[in-house]
């Protein structure tokens, strides 16, 4: 009888320790860039709850523009935490900057000229903006008659449009050689390793003035 009831305290403390709680982790991240003034702004603060040695993702925001955050804690030994982790940040590119005109600053008046004037390029689409003689400003693509003349050919090393009308050729130049992208979404990604106290910070500067804060602490899930 004693040793059934050995045997069944014996089982019994052999599926407790296998039912063992996990470590529970509190992970934090803080994200920040400069803004428009150059001052520091934090986008982005996601808190992740995983236990010991467990992947875990959070995402902030939306897919064109947001963060998707990716970390692995591990408890050491020596009671420090380290952390594996991925980082994807996604925002969109800012506005180009534009002044004013003003009475004092008024732009400078278009060269009186018979032809079509030669603003800008997108080059992906390959679309031209292209000023008529109305002072009218359109984008439109090679084929298209402005004032009679016709977008034949764009020399992209050279910058200049070919138009043709009534068997004459001539070239515009791109107008301050100003050449304009089509917006995409900046994406940046980063991975690292961090090794810290539970409840101290540990900050990874970036590129552009942005940092990266983690934080991490134990958790008491006993109670």
């Amino acid at each position: 009888m004693c040793g059934r009831l050995l045997l069944s305290l014996l089982a019994a403390a052999a599926f407790a320790a296998d039912d063992e709680v996990p470590t529970h982790l509190k992970v934090k991240a803080s994200f920040t860039r400069l803004d428009k003034d150059g001052k520091p702004e934090v986008y982005a603060e996601p808190t992740v709850i995983t236990v010991d040695g467990k992947q875990t993702t959070i995402r902030v925001g939306s897919a064109e523009e947001g963060v998707v955050f990716t970390v692995t804690p591990k408890v050491n030994k020596d009671g420090t935490l380290t952390l594996d982790a991925d980082l994807e940040s996604r925002e969109a590119p800012p506005a180009p900057a534009t002044t004013p005109a003003t009475k004092e600053t008024a732009p400078a008046p278009r060269p009186k000229s018979n032809l079509p004037f030669f603003h800008g390029v997108l080059t992906k689409d390959k679309l031209f903006s292209i000023e008529d003689a109305a002072g009218k400003r359109q984008w439109v693509p090679l084929g298209r008659r402005i004032d009679g003349w016709t977008l034949k050919s764009y020399d992209e090393k050279r910058e200049a449009l070919t138009l043709s009308r009534l068997g004459q050729s001539v070239e515009l130049v791109l107008h301050k050689g100003v050449i304009l992208e089509t917006p995409e979404t900046l994406v940046s990604r980063a991975k690292t390793t961090v090794t810290i106290m539970p409840g101290k910070p540990a900050v990874m500067a970036g590129s552009n003035g942005r940092t990266m804060t983690l934080e991490a602490e134990i958790l008491d899930v006993s109670k």
